[in-house]
């Protein structure tokens, strides 16, 4: 564990001792989200789950239209609420949108007449925005692809319970079937944002120091966390790798989609994120993939041997030169597996058990959906009949 977060943890034991409980717990669940040690998470998880209800956030500065336009999206009605009492299911994709709920929701309401599930962006589940909901008797079901984060709230024993899926496993592999035949164009793609966090660097170096070949390289983004592709062309200036790269931004799904279908090996070089979808994505286009192996987020559960390789940084390249050479199709166990078709059938299982073991109505199973990219339904027939119950949130907006 660093330096600067033994310092935090430190600041929060001392904030614990003099009773600044709310300070203590942000500031020891910051560590706990954040470190790789699980000596310090022991350390710092009793008193986070004895003290969880004393942290109390500032409410999201929106207004009522900025939240009303993401009814429908990443607030999703995925089966309405019944006159007879049969409860709804309503999807909160984002952190944010969690966040939402507790600034701006009647959240007792809310949680009578629908069943909650969450599809946190991040990951690291020990944070207040989750913790705050610990404090309501109803359940609410957590999309938790990450297996440390899976623990986490199995350890938690709270009413927050851990589903095994994430972003990662929603993909309508249907937008990539029209791309499948395309040419091969480029080696590698690398459909990441600009941030500094996607590492791009780890790419490049590789690129510079490669003795199997030279390889031409999709390089797919947008701006992010204030870098630019102006820093990506710099970057690769820096490394001397400009003749290997095609840039593109900001392209439609599709367009990602056709990229995509003409590379050969896709490959993810963050060491954390929540669920990452373009990985998922590279498999629906039968495109082999590798992450490597101290990555933290809910896709490495879906790298396997019928999907690609995961693998320390000093191998990328050995490990992209043996997916060059294989005849992987990852997309058949993709369809298998994590189609957004599988999962909303699993999640839908899950929800339909909880509720039949309390003695509660099911006569309706909930819309199927997909993240492609946004959430949204997979039939237009579930977007029209849903519609009003998804305009009927503003119901729930505590000015009403």
């Amino acid at each position: 564990m660093n330096s600067g977060l033994l310092f935090l943890m430190g600041i929060g034991l001392a904030w614990a001792l003099i009773g600044q409980r709310t300070k203590a717990v942000k500031a020891l669940s910051q560590v706990h989200r954040t470190t790789r040690s699980q000596w310090a998470r022991n350390l710092v998880e009793p008193y986070i789950f004895a003290n969880r209800e004393a942290v109390k956030l500032d409410a999201l500065p929106l207004t009522e239209g900025e939240i009303t336009k993401f009814f429908g999206t990443r607030l999703l009605v995925l089966k309405a609420f019944e006159p007879n009492g049969e409860k709804g299911v309503l999807l909160v994709m984002f952190s944010e949108m969690i966040r939402l709920l507790l600034s701006s929701m009647n959240l007792p309401k809310l949680l009578r007449e629908y069943t909650l599930v969450f599809e946190p962006s991040w990951s690291g589940y020990c944070h207040p925005d989750l913790l705050q909901f610990t404090e309501f008797s109803e359940e609410i079901f957590v999309l938790a692809a990450e297996e440390n984060d899976f623990a986490f709230l199995q350890r938690l024993g709270s009413n927050l319970k851990p589903v095994g899926l994430g972003p990662c496993d929603w993909v309508d592999p249907r937008m990539a079937a029209p791309y499948l035949a395309n040419a091969k164009e480029f080696d590698i793609v690398m459909n990441s944002n600009w941030a500094p966090w996607k590492r791009h660097y780890a790419l490049f170096r590789m690129l510079a120091n490669a003795k199997l070949q030279q390889y031409k390289v999709a390089l797919i983004g947008g701006p992010w966390a204030g870098k630019t592709q102006i820093d990506i062309k710099n970057l690769a200036e820096y490394y001397g790798v400009s003749d290997q790269l095609n840039i593109v931004e900001r392209l439609s799904y599709e367009k990602v989609m056709d990229v995509t279908c003409q590379s050969r090996v896709s490959i993810l070089l963050s060491l954390k994120e929540g669920s990452n979808r373009a990985i998922a994505e590279s498999i629906f286009c039968d495109v082999p993939v590798v992450v490597l192996s101290n990555h933290v987020g809910g896709i490495k559960k879906n790298i396997v041997p019928q999907t690609g390789l995961l693998t320390d940084e000093e191998h990328l390249e050995s490990a992209i030169s043996t997916l060059l050479n294989t005849s992987l199709r990852p997309r058949k166990w993709g369809l298998e597996n994590i189609s957004c078709f599988v999962s909303s059938a699993r999640l839908n299982g899950l929800l339909r058990e909880h509720a039949l073991q309390r003695g509660e109505p099911w006569t309706r199973d909930i819309a199927g959906r997909s993240n492609s990219p946004e959430s949204k339904y997979i039939c237009e027939g579930d977007a029209e009949r849903l519609a009003p119950w998804n305009k009927d949130l503003r119901g729930y907006l505590r000015r009403a």
